[in-house]
């Protein structure tokens, strides 16, 4: 997992499988996210998805890759 910030001051997930999630709302984290937390997607309303790492806040996300 591999986890940095965007110029646009969003989060940007890479997980094990390839998979890369761009944060879409503004949330915050209050910790950074590391290499080994566990991550967990759910499928939110409208066709939108959440994700949760290690019980932080959620925080939406789409997959950009």
């Amino acid at each position: 997992d591999v986890a940095r910030v965007n110029g646009a001051g969003k989060w940007v997930i890479k997980l094990k499988d390839g998979a890369i999630w761009t944060q879409v709302d503004n949330n915050e984290m209050f910790r950074d996210p590391k290499p080994g937390m566990t991550v967990k997607i759910r499928q939110a309303s409208m066709g939108s998805f959440l994700m949760t790492i290690e019980n932080m806040r959620a925080f939406r996300a789409r997959r950009t890759e």
